[in-house]
């Protein structure tokens, strides 16, 4: 599909360049950082209550709202 001229005019909306350029500057998980994504404890009680929890609210269970996709 071709995109006519004047929409590739149009900015990137401020929101996601900022979040994208957040995303970009936040370290990310690697093998060479311990503690990341390996758990060797079991997840606290008090965290799997409030997720069981939070699982009953019904605006939960919406779909996220996406500024990128509009």
């Amino acid at each position: 599909m071709q995109v006519a001229d004047r929409l590739q005019k149009i900015p990137p909306y401020l929101f996601v360049t900022l979040r994208n350029k957040i995303n970009k500057a936040r370290p990310r998980a690697s093998s060479d950082q311990p503690g990341r994504g390996d758990p060797v404890d079991p997840t606290p009680q008090r965290v799997i209550d409030e997720l069981c929890r939070q699982a009953q609210v019904p605006i939960n269970h919406q779909y996220p709202i996406d500024e990128e996709k509009g």
